[in-house]
């Protein structure tokens, strides 16, 4: 009790002899503006958390869109084989739809991956050669009605050597390098989360103190006048 008693009395006799007596209100002041920039502080965090919900959203519907274009590319080879077994133009219409849900939907990759200039290279790959399969097939369906055998012999050639893989295959890289990528921003939003949550913490407790310290010297300060003028 006498060794915390000695500094507390230090204390309130240099109050007294008037060296901290400006510094009441400067002291709330600062703890004020320490206050507010914690409140900020925690605002951004919560900014921050929402931004990363609205990330793992955004790649999840990339993974699903991702996956997507290898279902649009059998329902095209799929039309094409009813046009050359069947003879049935009607498939051609089939053909026609299925290939333009196909290119609106790796059109839409252009917004999906506007901020990931790996996957935007990636895309420019895809559309190669996805470019290079609707060629192929479009190429079998003129052929389709002169030379129907051969037509046949080469659709099951393709289906044997798995002409798509490569398009299989770099679906797959996009898949894992989105996944990678919003591991990395997850890892890099919740150290910047965990920081500023700590700075904030801190000043909160520093304007704690400032405001506690400002008010007891301006109360001093008021009792020691009122004896004065008494």
């Amino acid at each position: 009790m006498t060794m915390l008693a000695q500094p507390r009395s230090r204390f309130w006799d240099m109050l007294d002899a008037g060296t901290l007596r400006e510094m009441g209100l400067p002291l709330l002041i600062v703890s004020l503006v320490l206050f507010v920039s914690a409140m900020t502080l925690l605002s951004a965090n919560v900014s921050e958390l929402r931004q990363g919900y609205a990330r793992v959203q955004q790649s999840n519907e990339a993974l699903l869109e991702l996956a997507a274009v290898d279902t649009d590319i059998l329902r095209v080879e799929m039309t094409v084989r009813g046009y050359v077994l069947s003879g049935d133009p009607v498939y051609l219409t089939w053909k026609q739809m299925e290939a333009s849900v196909l290119h609106d939907r790796v059109a839409g990759f252009d917004a999906v991956f506007r901020d990931n200039p790996v996957q935007m290279a990636n895309v420019v790959t895809l559309r190669r050669l996805l470019g290079e399969h609707r060629a192929y097939f479009d190429d079998l369906v003129r052929r389709a009605p002169g030379d129907r055998t051969r037509v046949i012999a080469a659709i099951i050639d393709y289906s044997k050597k798995v002409g798509r893989r490569g398009i299989e295959d770099h679906l797959l890289a996009m898949r894992a390098n989105e996944m990678k990528t919003l591991a990395q921003r997850q890892v890099l939003a919740e150290t910047r989360v965990v920081s500023a949550y700590r700075y904030a913490i801190g000043m909160s407790a520093a304007a704690l103190l400032f405001a506690s310290l400002g008010f007891a010297i301006l109360v001093r300060d008021r009792r020691v006048s009122r004896r004065r003028v008494s």
